[in-house]
Parts: structure tokens; sequence; C-alpha cells
């Protein structure tokens, strides 16, 4: 038995190695599990859509390619966790996760239908990689409109056929796969490696087959006249022994929602920082009447055992500069101009950035109304 990591706990699960080529798409079958998948990727609010010969099939046949025997779809490296916690509502739901890969890939399986999900991380500013052969440039997932596909609106690049046409040449012309023994047990071959290498030399095997792609996709772009920006990185394919968390706040009022937050994010790594934003900065700077000192705000933070190290911080994207951290995780509040700054920097530094949802039914905001509510009426 496997486990997967997530912020709600370790998902059981099977690894499997499979001939998925041996796989065939029924019809009726695979629309209703996609369907099953849109209601769960939709009540999570991720960005997420078909890719590469699903979206073809999608917008090309109003159905799947005749040769295909498994759909594709994308999720963005920071909609991860998300997507990881709703995997317990997911394999709930029938679907069985059979199979994950360390490069960012998940496999479900529900009826004989196998479903591949590829997390798309940001290796520049424009440009995304899903840890294996494809780049894609992120104004195609970014920009994104529409496309009714048997009842449901699935996100589709507005440039629909510059991006076709770039990534696949002349796409309204079918090409059949070719599907014969070689390839069926070279991806057999490929699956086991991956599953039995030690986590150091999958990451030197990884990076050195991923440089050979990436010079591929450069080649594609001169030739289409596409500039790539000076810093895309790979680095994020190189192992970490010890993976530090970076989270930020003013946590003024301590509550569970801290706690789920330090939880979740330490879920993420091995080592928590924690920087906590210095009271004379919030009073100098912000709308806000803090109840605590800089000092027992940290004393605070620096109790709930997620924590490892905290720190003081006054402007988000300048302070991030001087932490050593590998992720940089955030709310879904923290979208203020500092923090697209700050995002913007680990973009370019080679840090991951990931997004948490807020635990539902608390917030510091709501408990400063409360406990101004019964003061007002305890002073009647």
């Amino acid at each position: 038995m496997n486990f997967l990591k997530t912020t709600m706990g370790m998902l059981p699960y099977k690894q499997c190695r499979f001939n998925i080529s041996a796989a065939s798409i029924d019809n009726e079958k695979m629309t209703c599990c996609l369907r099953l998948l849109y209601v769960h990727l939709n009540k999570i609010g991720i960005n997420w859509g078909p890719a590469f010969s699903t979206l073809i099939g999608i917008v090309r046949n109003d159905g799947y390619l005749p040769w295909a025997n498994n759909i594709c779809i994308y999720v963005l490296k920071e909609d991860e966790e998300c997507l990881k916690d709703e995997m317990w509502n997911i394999v709930a739901d029938g679907f069985e996760l059979c199979r994950y890969e360390r490069r960012g890939m998940y496999y479900l399986r529900k009826e004989g239908q196998y479903i591949r999900i590829f997390i798309l991380r940001k290796i520049s500013s424009n440009v995304r990689h899903t840890g294996g052969a494809d780049f894609i440039f992120e104004k195609y997932l970014q920009n994104t409109t529409k496309w009714d596909f048997r009842g449901m609106q699935l996100n589709v690049p507005s440039d629909l056929d510059e991006y076709l046409t770039f990534q696949y040449g002349d796409w309204v012309v079918p090409i059949q796969y070719k599907n014969n023994q070689f390839v069926r047990v070279a991806a057999h071959l490929s699956q086991l490696l991956q599953d039995i290498i030690p986590t150091s030399i999958y990451y030197k095997w990884m990076i050195a087959h991923r440089k050979k792609d990436f010079k591929r996709f450069k080649q594609l772009c001169d030739q289409n006249h596409k500039p790539l920006p000076d810093n895309v990185e790979l680095t994020y394919i190189q192992h970490r022994k010890h993976k530090k968390i970076l989270t930020v706040g003013v946590y003024d009022l301590i509550h569970k929602g801290h706690a789920e937050l330090f939880r979740r994010a330490k879920g993420l790594g091995d080592y928590l920082i924690v920087a906590v934003q210095d009271g004379d900065w919030v009073n100098k700077y912000k709308d806000a009447k803090l109840l605590n000192s800089t000092e027992d705000r940290c004393l605070m933070v620096r109790s709930i055992r997620y924590v490892d190290e905290v720190v003081v911080y006054k402007d988000v994207d300048e302070s991030i500069k001087n932490i050593d951290f590998d992720v940089f995780v955030t709310g879904p509040d923290q979208i203020h101009a500092g923090f697209q700054r700050a995002i913007k920097w680990c973009e370019d530094n080679a840090k991951e950035h990931l997004v948490i949802g807020r635990t539902e039914g608390v917030s510091s905001s709501e408990l400063k109304i409360k406990i101004l509510e019964k003061t007002k009426t305890h002073n009647r």
C-alpha cells in the first residue's frame, strides 16, 4: 500500500504498473467519469481543463480521438494541494487513484476508464512544464474561453488555433498514433524504473531527460519566433533533502484556522517558517488596530507545534528575498500588490508558490466583530 501525502492526512492507494495502451475508451462511460470529475474540480474552484490529445479530440471531433485509451487534463501547480485534498472525495465517489508519479502526474481509474492529471509547474513567468516532455506558455492557460462539451463548460485556450498549431502543426488533419509493441514495452519499463529507483537517482535521471525536452521546445520557439525569457529554470526537478515552507501573516487573534493553515503547510515539507508582520509596520500602512504586540504574536505562533521557526517581516515582497525557503504558501485573500510582487519573485527564482484555502467558518476579522458585538451587549 502506498500513501499520498495531503494536508488532510495520508490517502492510501495501490500503486499500479500497467499498460495503459491496452486500455480503451468507452464513450458513454468516459463521459460519465469526466462529468463526475468536472463537478469535483469546479467545486474547489481551480484552473483546469482538457490537455494535449484530449483537447484536440474535444474541439475537432466533439469527442475522444478514435485511437485514445485515456484522457488528459491539466491542473496548475499552485492548485495541487486543493486537488489532493479533494482526492478524498473523488475516491469516495468511486474513482481509484491507481498511480502517482513523483514528476507530478496522477492516474485515476473508474469503470475501466483512465484519466491522467498533469500538474503544470511554472519554470518562468510565462512558461509551464508538465514534468514530462511538454512545455506550455502561460497565456494559453490563463487566457481561456469556455467550450461546451456534452453539457460541460471546459476551459480551452482563447487562442486555440494558435496554440494547437504551435504545439502540433496541422492539428486539423488526423494522425494515427502508433501503438506498437515497442511503445508498450518502453512505457512499462519507464513506469517500473520510476517506481523502484531511489529518489536521488530519480531526479538526476529526470533532469537529464527534461533538458533534452526543453532543448526541443526551445527550437520550436525559435522556429515560430516566440522568444523565451533568459531565466527559465528546471531546478525544481532536482532533489531537495529538506524542503522549507514559508507562510506569512499578521496573526493578531490566533484561532483554529491558523493552526489548520500551519498543519497543512507543514505537510508540504519538512520545516515550517512563519513570518509575522511587524506591528509598527501594520499600524503605519494598514487600516487595522492590532490587539497584540509583535512579541506576543510571535510567542503565540511559536507555541503551535507545527511551527519550526518564527521571523518578523515588514513588506512581504522585500522580506522573502532574505529568507531561505523552497515553497511560499499563501491564502486566497493574500493578493494585494506586495504579494503579487513576492509571487513574481518566487517565479523568477525557482521557488514554488502554493495557495491553501481558508478554514470555513472562522477568520480574525469575524472574531473581532463578534468580540465587539459581545462587548457592546455586555455594556448595555
